[in-house]
């Protein structure tokens, strides 16, 4: 009898102890995620309605508060990321900044233009390339004495590359307009376009 009565009271408090400890677990959790949902951070927001292809100055935005857990990564929360930026489509009012909705401005001579260089199914980017690279561009094309390759530009300059969520990034360069449209002639008809990262260490 005794012995049943010890095991019932040991088996009680090993059963007392365990919610306790499970208690202190919730506990620990929720106070947790209330101060999770209790945090903030401040986003960049439009101050006025802007157009497109603006550049933005101090005046265009302004920073709003909202709750950590509502943030996306791609919000702006950093003053740098609009340094020398404008707006690529037409932004109104009260609208939150986010990466795709602006871009750096590209520092580009009044004679030249910048083209699309993106890797498709006839142009191929043989090694990754970064903002400031060179690059040389060969292509294969079809004369009257049959296909002909030759490095039609050398040592173009890089002027931007956007990552995309899906495939490829997206290289851009520039190039003086006659050079520009010659690019665009052999994207349109050439048979296959190689972009070639020249080697520029010393």
């Amino acid at each position: 009898m005794i012995d049943s009565k010890r095991k019932a009271f040991i088996f009680l408090s090993i059963s007392f102890l365990l919610a306790l400890v499970t208690a202190g677990v919730i506990l620990v959790q929720i106070n947790q995620a209330q101060e999770k949902l209790g945090k903030t951070v401040l986003v960049a927001a439009a101050s006025k309605s802007i157009t497109s292809y603006h550049e933005i100055k101090d005046s265009d935005f302004k920073w709003v508060e909202m709750p950590v857990t509502s943030a996306y990564s791609s919000f702006i929360t950093d003053k740098n990321d609009l340094s020398e930026a404008i707006t690529v489509i037409n932004v109104k009012e009260g609208d939150l900044l986010t990466k795709s909705l602006v871009r750096k401005k590209l520092d580009i001579p009044d004679n030249e233009r910048v083209v699309w260089l993106n890797a498709t199914e006839i142009v191929l980017v043989d090694q990754l390339v970064a903002e400031g690279d060179l690059v040389d561009i060969i292509v294969a094309y079809e004369t009257p004495e049959g296909l002909k390759t030759t490095r039609v530009m050398q040592s173009v300059q890089v002027v931007q590359v956007e990552e995309q969520e899906e495939g490829s990034p997206r290289v851009k360069v520039s190039l003086p307009v006659d050079k520009a449209e010659l690019l665009i002639h052999h994207q349109n008809s050439g048979k296959q376009i190689r972009v070639l990262r020249v080697n520029q260490a010393h």
